[in-house]
């Protein structure tokens, strides 16, 4: 048989894996392989052969064996280990904890214990999602290819949606359903198990390899599940290719804390023999799409439905464990490596960040942006840091190797686990950049119709799909070297990239201002300078030929505005907009750009900015300003007459923790306990969405009025709204002279005008 390999799920219940095909026949059929894992134990020799005896008649072990070969990425030469096989895959986890009880938690290191299953056998036979295999005595892989030349594989999609009768602002599963969707095919108004039923026969009907869903995990799944149940359909709900019904998660939804940001992790309702992707919760899909998701899912090995809702950061991990076992290594479990003792001299030298360039307040004419490409990637590459190459017992340190600052050292005749794959990754994605560039890539192809909504683009966007989800593998990269649960984590690798940093940024700027610029900001792998524009590309060439790392312009503006902060009056870090050569603005970090501000004060921002875009150069930039002053009275009478949809003014506010853990009664708190009153409790990383009813009131209904489809006749607190846009307006104007006051008089229509204006 030859086909494609969509999915590998295991068994659980029966300890086989299974294995779902799109056969080149058409047929779709699953193949249930016998599969024995085994996990590694490392010890003293005595202390592992007291071991094998007690794991002997332990239930679960298939097989005991005592090996000395290479077992971490850390060793350069045989040690002694237990290779422990096992029949029941629920007893895998068991036994590395009864056996990390036994050492003491630390006599024992254990090895190849979390690795999900599908990766193991993926891995051991060669192959990946989506691969084209053919089904003999094993598999065998039948194509290397590159996905942005070719087509994915001949998947059929369908839409699958399920919506309430809500009646309110909150959607609940005791609601009744008000309309079903299937594809192209809908049913609506019907009784409810007339068009359960009638969803089940079209899934059937349509047989489709991917169901799309928006909000399938967080909602529409759950509700279909409570749904079927209260129609007495609970057995006949079958969305898979298993013949099992359908059933609630076992597992629920969980908060976690990323880059400085609560996020929410909805419950996984995966699928057999068919892919679910929730398009709502994928954070993976809406930066690289179908494609991204299914070159990440083939480098990491880990199933698409799953690489679909996990983070550019777990497929890093995972690209790494997969190089591990491409090296003869395993993948240690509960890694302790501590950091080494270091002095209050040596931690005040080691424990830093990238470097920074204060930025100067004020407005500038001929801004050139420049920034590294892949900065910190670039450096692990180039410097070969990984765990086990800093400070190797083969090499000593010289000029050529040592790190700046730190004394420590890297290999100079291996290249490490690390670099090796960020590597790849770096000329996968500049082979991607480069051909977009070119206009290269590939498409339209006939095979990807069936893909609907998910179908990748063509052409360059193609490559650009690919490119986008490498890059945040790439952004995530960095973070995990210093991770303290990172499987292959080392602080003072952490360390060094960010001496490197440090130094190079450094000679950027040195090299700038040789060639006649003058620095105005610069953050970890960015520079801002003023200078001659038209020889900004030179300077570019100059410095990547010197620093050995890509470094290109980003940006070239007529002029720049750099914010001040609210607090303090220095310069903000990321807060700056500009207009660039072409004519176009940019934004970054100022309310337009935050997911949290209202779509009305985003778009009166957005326009009182653009009312300065008439300035050739920065001097020009106040004789500009009554247009924007003009753009402020228009959205104050907008707000004053209640000439708005309440739902643009809707605050967006991610809750960073239970309701409980709030002591202050904030407007979002306030929205929470509303929530909490429909029955609904919101979980630190959810978003909360409302509208200000009164600023002042104490009770929470009086306060504030969550977003809901009809928001008729829902009053506005006007002075609340005029206030965050004239908030809004002087974050962005502070510079010229217009603060919260100004804003507001200027909104509410009494702007005076002052001598200056006469002159």
């Amino acid at each position: 048989m030859k086909g494609y390999l969509l999915d590998v799920i295991a068994d659980q219940g029966r300890d086989l894996m299974d294995l779902w095909f799109m056969e080149d026949s058409g047929e779709r059929s699953m193949l249930a392989v016998p599969y024995r894992p085994r996990f590694r134990v490392r010890g003293s020799l005595e202390d592992l052969r007291r071991l094998r005896g007690l794991l002997e008649e332990k239930e679960g072990v298939r097989s005991l064996e005592l090996v000395r070969a290479p077992l971490d990425i850390m060793d350069r030469g045989p040690v002694d280990f237990l290779e422990v096989e096992v029949s029941i895959y629920k007893r895998l986890k068991e036994l590395a904890a009864e056996i990390s009880a036994l050492g003491s938690y630390r006599d024992y290191s254990l090895y190849d214990v979390d690795l999900r299953l599908p990766t193991r056998f993926m891995h051991e036979n060669g192959v990946f999602p989506l691969a084209k295999v053919e089904v003999g005595n094993g598999l065998k892989l039948l194509e290397n290819g590159d996905w942005t030349e070719g087509p994915l594989p001949p998947l059929k999609t369908s839409v699958l949606e399920v919506v309430p009768e809500q009646k309110g602002p909150v959607r609940r599963t005791s609601e009744r359903i008000r309309s079903v969707r299937v594809g192209e095919m809908r049913m609506e108004g019907e009784p409810e198990d007339m068009m359960i039923s009638f969803l089940l026969r079209e899934l059937r009907v349509q047989d489709p390899d991917v169901i799309l869903s928006y909000g399938g995990d967080t909602f529409g799944i759950p509700y279909l599940i409570e749904r079927a149940a209260a129609n007495d359909l609970s057995g006949a709900l079958r969305l898979d290719r298993s013949g099992r019904s359908l059933q609630p998660s076992e597992k629920e939804g969980r908060s976690y804390f990323s880059y400085g940001r609560v996020l929410y992790k909805p419950p996984y309702y995966g699928m057999r023999g068919r892919l679910h992707l929730d398009l709502e919760n994928s954070f993976l899909i809406r930066e690289g799409g179908m494609l991204g998701v299914s070159l990440l899912s083939r480098m990491s090995l880990l199933p698409v439905q799953l690489m679909a809702r996990m983070s550019p950061g777990s497929a890093i991990s995972y690209m790494e464990c997969v190089e591990a076992l491409d090296r003869g290594r395993s993948v240690p479990w509960k890694k302790n490596s501590p950091e080494a003792f270091k002095s209050a001299l040596e931690l005040s030298r080691s424990d830093r960040g990238g470097h920074i360039f204060d930025p100067k307040v004020g407005a500038f004419s001929d801004v050139v942006e420049m920034d590294f490409s892949s900065f910190y990637p670039h450096i692990m590459w180039r410097k070969n840091l990984s765990l086990e190459t800093l400070s190797c017992p083969c090499c000593v340190p010289s000029a050529q190797n040592t790190v700046p600052g730190l004394g420590y050292y890297y290999c100079r005749k291996d290249e490490g686990l690390i670099p090796s794959v960020v590597g790849r990754i770096l000329t996968l994605r500049m082979g991607y950049k480069k051909a977009s560039k070119e206009g290269g890539g590939g498409g339209p192809f006939p095979e990807e119709l069936g893909l609907g909504p998910v179908r990748p683009p063509s052409g360059a966007d193609r490559v650009k799909d690919a490119s986008n989800a490498l890059k945040w593998v790439l952004v995530t990269c960095f973070g995990y070297t210093g991770y303290k649960n990172a499987r292959f984590g080392r602080i003072e690798v952490h360390e060094s990239i960010t001496s490197y940093a440090r130094d190079l940024l450094l000679q950027a700027k040195e090299l700038a201002e040789e060639n006649g610029f003058t620095l105005l900001h610069g953050i970890v792998d960015s520079l801002w300078l003023s200078g001659p524009t038209d020889r900004a590309d030179e300077l570019a060439l100059r410095a990547e030929r010197e620093i050995g790392i890509p470094i290109g312009v980003d940006e070239i503006y007529r002029w720049l505005v750099f914010l001040p902060n609210r607090t303090n009056g220095a310069g903000a870090l990321t807060r700056y907009y500009g207009l660039r050569g072409d004519g176009t603005l940019k934004f970054r970090g100022i309310e337009c750009r935050q997911s949290s501000t209202p779509e009305l004060i985003k778009r009166a921002q957005e326009e009182a900015i653009y009312a300065l875009s008439g300035a050739g150069s920065a001097e020009e930039l106040n004789e500009h300003l009554p247009k924007a002053l003009d753009v402020m009275r228009k959205y104050g009478s907008l707000l004053i007459e209640r000439d708005v949809d309440p739902k643009d003014l809707a605050i967006t506010i991610r809750a960073s923790r239970e309701l409980e853990q709030y002591s202050a009664g904030s407007e979002h708190v306030a929205a929470m306990k509303l929530l909490k009153r429909e029955g609904v409790d919101v979980h630190g990383g959810q978003k909360v969405r409302f509208v200000v009813l009164d600023h002042e009131a104490k009770r929470p209904e009086e306060r504030v009025a969550l977003l809901s489809p009809d928001m008729g006749g829902v009053r506005y607190d006007v002075e609340r709204y005029l206030a965050l846009t004239a908030r809004a307006m002087e974050s962005a104007f502070s510079l010229f002279g217009v603060d919260r006051f100004r804003a507001l008089k200027a909104l509410k229509g009494v702007e005076q005008k002052g001598l200056d204006d006469f002159q």
